[in-house]
């Protein structure tokens, strides 16, 4: 299928990108492909979240009226599948080879998926381990399977996505323990699709973006050294603080033609998590340990990393600290901000060139750093 834009918005992107140092820290700044007018969402984005910003703020509405907390939980993440789950993507891709399979983690049989190309290259490749997102309580493999495939496209490596039981059925660390647990076996058998296991990227957006630098510290904190570089799309970092991050508003530069649109964009997501946590999702009392909010964790000795996320997302106060206290820690860090944008463009492949254009970023990040 052909893509819904044209290469030279991918170009324009490229030509027009500059860096910017804020706090000390050096951002990449990618511009809106047509426009260079500050303050303002790039449309397409705009029109894709039209309809889930339709659902979600009904599914607030439906929360406030409930009774009792614990319901809400259960209802809010029966709602949050119906909104995440569907596919934004198209395919794009060809030569790429899936093939299912299960890794055991104790009792549970855990699925995942080998991405592999068709045309084999001489000798061992990257491996993209990747997590998917979805607020640990929704998401799954067909959201983002063309984000994978993108990536094994462009780099020639191998890619391994995990399928990781979900809140609030199975609380806190079941998800976790399943990502480890797969970061292990792809370690220990990545040779079997022609993986190279000491060229391991870890990767995830959001959650997923949680997930794979939690697991990142498991394995600096073991010592095993299976993570040479991570890759995290507007990870959630600080469960404790998102709360009190997502109140503020002097961080983002508004345009007055668009000022109601972006602050509904804000309001509604900041409003979703006041009424329920993350912490209450997982099932933790305390959403403060590095596990559950790593920024809040030692950093030091953690991979080579790349973060990336939108101007208008409600992660963005938590990201720009994870990647300057990375920096600060001794880690090598690269910061990708994308203007115009909010949570969640990367797994719309093929709709949106700003997220082909951030697989290209974490191919090349990928391939400098393993």
């Amino acid at each position: 299928m052909e893509r819904k834009y044209s290469q030279q918005l991918l170009t324009s992107i490229l030509e027009r990108q500059h860096v910017i140092n804020e706090n000390g820290l050096d951002i990449l700044i990618k511009p809106i492909p047509e426009t260079d007018e500050p303050g303002v969402l790039d449309p397409r984005f705009y029109q894709s979240m039209e309809s889930l910003l339709k659902g979600f703020k009904g599914m607030l509405v439906k929360m406030m009226l409930k009774g009792s907390r614990k319901k809400n939980i259960q209802k809010s993440a029966a709602q949050m599948r119906r909104m995440m789950n569907g596919v934004n993507s198209i395919p794009i891709t060809d030569g790429v080879d899936v093939k299912h399979a299960k890794v055991q983690n104790g009792d549970v049989a855990v699925p995942v998926r080998i991405y592999t190309p068709q045309k084999k290259s001489e000798g061992l490749q990257p491996v993209f381990y990747y997590i998917h997102g979805g607020g640990f309580v929704a998401g799954g493999p067909d959201v983002v399977e063309e984000m994978c495939k993108l990536v094994v496209a462009n780099t020639g490596c191998v890619s391994i996505q995990v399928d990781y039981r979900l809140a609030p059925e199975n609380p806190y660390p079941a998800g976790l323990d399943d990502c480890y647990a797969v970061l292990k076996w792809v370690y220990a058998h990545a040779e079997e699709f022609n993986g190279d296991p000491n060229r391991i990227c870890i990767s995830g957006d959001s959650a997923g973006g949680n997930l794979a630098t939690v697991c990142a510290m498991k394995d600096r904190d073991e010592g095993t050294q299976m993570v040479k570089a991570q890759a995290l799309l507007y990870p959630s970092v600080d469960a404790a603080g998102m709360k009190e991050h997502m109140q503020r508003r002097d961080v983002y530069e508004i345009s007055p033609s668009q000022d109601k649109q972006i602050r509904s964009i804000l309001d509604l997501l900041s409003g979703g998590l006041g009424t329920v946590s993350l912490g209450e999702y997982l099932g933790v009392p305390d959403d403060t340990i590095p596990h559950v909010s790593p920024l809040r964790g030692d950093l030091i000795g953690m991979p080579p990393t790349v973060i990336l996320f939108g101007e208008y997302d409600f992660l963005r106060i938590e990201d720009d600290a994870y990647a300057l206290k990375l920096k600060e820690s001794g880690v090598k860090v690269k910061t990708v901000r994308y203007k115009g944008l909010s949570h969640g463009f990367a797994d719309q492949v093929g709709v949106t060139p700003q997220a082909e254009d951030s697989l290209n970023e974490i191919g090349k990040f990928m391939l400098e750093n393993v």
